[in-house]
């Protein structure tokens, strides 16, 4: 066996243990609960990477662009993700402020790409679209509406793409997405001398579920001298979960276990990008994505000796924009950035402390640099999110009058890759 086949059955195996583990992991806060977090590269140019298409992430944000590698390509990386959030309630005389616990998420990707012949390519990806997490303390004063919740995914995408002439490809796939939701809470409950009792004293509701569904995904890509044209697409998957809702505590009327089912459907996504090469070792690129939350109406759920449990979300349809520059200081070191507006689709009506955060401003940098048949990609993305206003008067259990602020998420992301 030559030394690279070594090399390559290494990476192959290594990448098959990975893909175990990775499949149950991956969550972050974002708008809404979609992730855009795909690559080390991708971060850093603020998933601009729609016209570009020109790496292994190419299989998540564009399949299209399959057609432009060479060879047999393997990238393998994640973001780490850490949240802090302050939500302010109402307390005797002035406010209490609520800071999220400390707690960083893991958003892994893998992606195995492979040029069949000159019209023909192949890839397959795992990363994650949807995810949040964020921790209170389990005695804050918005602990009946939430004081935990963490929403896991993963994807697995193959796609095929056939290049129509020398300026355009296109690409069709299939999407298999496993989702994994872990909700807890306080419930309203009165002590011997019939007052409501505190947080710290009531009783906790602990859900635990998951599901999977199927999308479809497509894409078309479009050359000219200098310019790029891509678009991607994800279609919506419906999820039908199981689980189970546990009850606990001193005061808790009916401890057990409580089997849980729920559906939802998950949002398709559109990723348009337009990419201008001016030199060599320059490139912007432009793009939007849409989001169409409005598939998101309710988290419904059917609790054994519970009944029917209605939870409406009412989505709106959003948009994130984007802009990415790299810039190739040598053949092998490129420098990148970016700025992204990412908008919220929560209905202020609904609005609860699941995600306390509203618009998102997102600004990245990175690098990345090859050596030999490796590449190894960088990245730091700092997010400002703006506050959000509740209201005790919408009705949504558990939320008081109050605001948050101070949402800052830090984004760190590696992507190591190898050509054989």
């Amino acid at each position: 066996m030559s030394e690279g086949e070594k090399v390559k059955r290494q990476f192959l195996s290594f990448f098959v243990s990975c893909l175990l583990v990775m499949a149950a992991a991956g969550s972050a806060s974002a708008a809404g609960f979609a992730l855009y977090e795909w690559s080390a590269r991708g971060n850093a140019l603020g998933g601009t990477l729609v016209g570009r298409a020109d790496d292994p992430s190419a299989v998540a944000f564009n399949p299209a662009g399959l057609t432009q590698l060479e060879g047999t390509q393997v990238a393998l990386g994640a973001t780490f993700a850490h949240p802090v959030c302050e939500v302010e309630t109402p307390a005797s005389g002035g406010v209490t402020t609520s800071k999220s616990d400390n707690h960083i998420f893991a958003i892994p990707q893998f992606y195995l790409t492979h040029r069949i012949n000159d019209r023909w390519a192949a890839g397959i990806g795992e990363f994650s679209r949807f995810g949040l997490g964020f921790k209170y303390h389990d005695d804050w004063p918005g602990a009946f509406n939430v004081f935990e919740a963490t929403i896991k995914s993963a994807s697995l995408n193959p796609n095929i793409a056939y290049k129509v002439t020398d300026r355009l490809s296109v690409a069709v796939g299939v999407e298999y997405v496993y989702v994994d939701l872990d909700i807890k809470k306080r419930l309203p409950a009165k002590g011997p001398d019939d007052k409501l009792l505190p947080p710290s004293m009531s009783p906790t509701s602990a859900l635990t579920a998951d599901g999977d569904g199927t999308a479809l995904t497509a894409g078309i890509h479009y050359r000219l001298d200098n310019w790029r044209f891509g678009f991607g697409y994800h279609s919506q998957a419906k999820i039908d979960a199981s689980g189970d809702t546990t009850l606990s505590g001193t005061h808790s009327p009916k401890d057990g276990d409580y089997h849980t089912t729920g559906s939802v459907i998950l949002p398709d996504m559109l990723n348009f990008g337009i990419a201008w090469y001016p030199a060599k070792n320059l490139s912007v690129e432009v793009g939007a994505i849409q989001t169409r939350w409005s598939t998101y109406t309710d988290l419904d759920l059917d609790i054994d000796g519970q009944g029917h449990i209605p939870q409406p979300k009412n989505y709106d349809d959003v948009w994130r924009y984007n802009l990415g520059v790299e810039y190739g200081i040598t053949d092998n070191w490129d420098l990148r950035a970016s700025y992204c507006f990412d908008e919220a689709p929560e209905n202020a009506q609904y609005v609860d402390y699941m995600i306390p955060a509203d618009d998102r401003h997102l600004i990245g940098v990175g690098t990345g640099c090859s050596f030999g048949s490796w590449t190894l990609d960088l990245a730091y993305t700092y997010i400002k999110a703006e506050k959000v206003t509740y209201k005790k008067a919408n009705g949504v259990p558990g939320i008081l009058d109050g605001t948050s602020k101070n949402g800052v998420t830090h984004l760190g992301a590696v992507t190591l890759g190898y050509t054989f």
